[in-house]
């Protein structure tokens, strides 16, 4: 049995959330060594798009849950970036273009900055 299109759309969204939550996490080691005259608003500001990211996340970790989907990182050979699946029984694999991936993260990271916590 094929995985739905909802299971497939919930891989591709955990696959951008995690990537979008390891950069900002990384970015926000970054901001509080730095020496900004503003830092605790850019400390504020990331840390509340962080938990806004953390929430999405947990929604579809539920939904993997429910639907026994588990997604698994494979090899990144630089070009392409692979991710393991397994569905009830069903495995595949999909592989998604670096550059696609980090224009979708950043796009979706732009949108949680400029639209503000939900």
């Amino acid at each position: 049995m094929m995985i739905t299109t909802d299971e497939q759309k919930a891989i591709h969204h955990y696959v951008l959330l995690t990537i979008a939550r390891k950069a900002l996490e990384k970015d926000l080691e970054r901001l509080k060594a730095l020496p900004l005259k503003l830092q605790p608003s850019y400390l504020t500001l990331t840390t509340t798009v962080l938990d806004q990211l953390s929430k999405e996340l947990g929604v579809i970790k539920r939904y993997m849950k429910q639907n026994e989907l588990q997604v698994h990182p494979g090899k990144n050979d630089g070009t392409f970036s692979h991710y393991n699946y397994f569905c009830r029984g069903y495995e595949g694999q999909n592989h998604y273009l670096n550059v696609n991936l980090k224009n979708q993260v950043t796009e979706y990271i732009t949108n949680c900055f400029a639209n503000g916590v939900k």
